[in-house]
């Protein structure tokens, strides 16, 4: 029953997921997103919760990798849609006029390079960096409502460790790397 919980919060708290809903929880501080509320939520779910997954999406529908990209030497290159994405996405945000959306791109895209170095050292929750640096961006746009989920990333850094992906080390490392890249973003591309 544990290990199952534990599944089940890995995939409820995986980055589509929180990317898409974070994303969309923060844009309705923009102004611009009451002029077209359904393209704006589909540009979000677009350039968080698809283009920087659809590589990992492909090979799961053909049966070559699971979903959460387990193997740490095959995770390299599937960071570039969502590099890419991310970088595309605060362009378009800031010809939106949406300056909090771009600077929640950054935050992503920071967070994303970063992953991307340390995988070549060694292997890093992805799921509790990307929560993270979804929770502070959250809390830096309703300071302090945010504070409320602040208890998902030990939820979620508990998942990972009982499913056997990660080691606590791993989760500590992704919380410090989605803290890192989420400020970055803050202080480098203010809105």
């Amino acid at each position: 029953m544990t290990r199952k919980t534990a599944e089940a919060l890995s995939y409820l708290l995986s980055n589509p997921v929180v990317g898409g809903l974070g994303g969309i929880v923060v844009m309705l501080r923009e102004e611009p997103f009451l002029e077209n509320p359904t393209l704006n939520i589909s540009i979000v779910l677009l350039f968080y919760s698809i283009v920087p997954f659809v590589s990992v999406y492909y090979l799961r529908l053909r049966g070559k990798s699971d979903v959460f990209m387990s193997e740490r030497r095959r995770r390299p290159k599937h960071f570039i849609p969502g590099l890419v994405g991310y970088a595309v996405s605060a362009i378009v945000f800031q010809a939106l006029g949406m300056r909090l959306m771009k600077t929640v791109s950054y935050s992503f895209l920071l967070t994303s390079l970063i992953l991307l170095l340390l995988t070549f050292v060694t292997k890093v929750s992805i799921h509790v960096a990307g929560l993270t640096a979804t929770v502070i961006l959250v809390l830096y746009s309703y300071w302090p409502t945010g504070l409320i989920l602040l208890p998902l990333i030990p939820v979620l850094a508990w998942a990972r460790v009982t499913t056997g992906e990660h080691t606590c080390f791993q989760t500590v490392l992704g919380v410090f790397t989605g803290t890192v890249g989420s400020l970055l973003g803050i202080v480098f591309f203010p809105p």
